[in-house]
């Protein structure tokens, strides 16, 4: 027997993902076909996701819950690379994971880069923050993908590292999504005949 309340869920999910990309598409710096199709990729939906985090977990704004974000970050490395089974189970291998892991240096770098004059992560530091979601390469791609429709800044350092702005429409638009899941599952009553997609 089929559940309603699982159809209305699941159609509330795909029609609230379908907009967010939607609004990501118009607001694009460029319209470029391309980039239009890159940002409707599961990989900007899964960054998006990290930055709406970052801001509201305050990470951004608070450089020791940064540190403490990232010795957890840590942590689970560090379980997964003893965790055969585990990792294995999340087809991830181990030269990938120590990729994602941060030296106390790299921590304490990270923190200042918080308090320059230019707030931000450093791309390398979100590349290893997202180790588990996907590849340093493919997250350079994401970033480069944001970037160019004008949602993220890529700043140059002396130290030929660049530090990663976002201007916050990412994160607003992925709570909107979010609100939008909330509202669609508490208000339907019945599930919907035509699920736009």
């Amino acid at each position: 027997m089929i559940d309603h309340t699982d159809i209305r869920t699941l159609e509330s999910l795909r029609r609230a993902k379908t907009e967010f990309h939607n609004k990501l598409c118009r607001a694009s710096a460029d319209s470029a076909p391309l980039l239009l199709q890159k940002l409707r990729s599961e990989n900007v939906f899964v960054l998006s996701e990290f930055f709406f985090l970052l801001s509201a977990f305050g990470l951004i704004a608070h450089p020791n819950k940064l540190e403490s974000y990232i010795l957890n970050h840590n942590t689970q490395l560090a379980d997964l690379i003893a965790s055969d089974e585990r990792r294995k189970l999340m087809g991830l291998e181990v030269p990938r994971l120590r990729r994602g892991v941060f030296s106390m240096i790299q921590i304490h770098k990270a923190k200042a880069n918080l308090l320059s004059a230019t707030p931000g992560l450093d791309q390398a530091d979100i590349q290893r923050l997202t180790i588990m979601l996907f590849s340093p390469e493919t997250g350079r791609r994401v970033i480069e993908y944001l970037e160019a429709a004008g949602f993220l800044t890529r700043v140059a350092t002396p130290y030929y590292s660049k530090i990663v702005q976002s201007h916050g429409m990412i994160e607003e638009y992925f709570a909107e999504y979010l609100a939008q899941v909330r509202t669609d599952v508490a208000q339907s009553a019945a599930p919907q005949q035509e699920v736009q997609t």
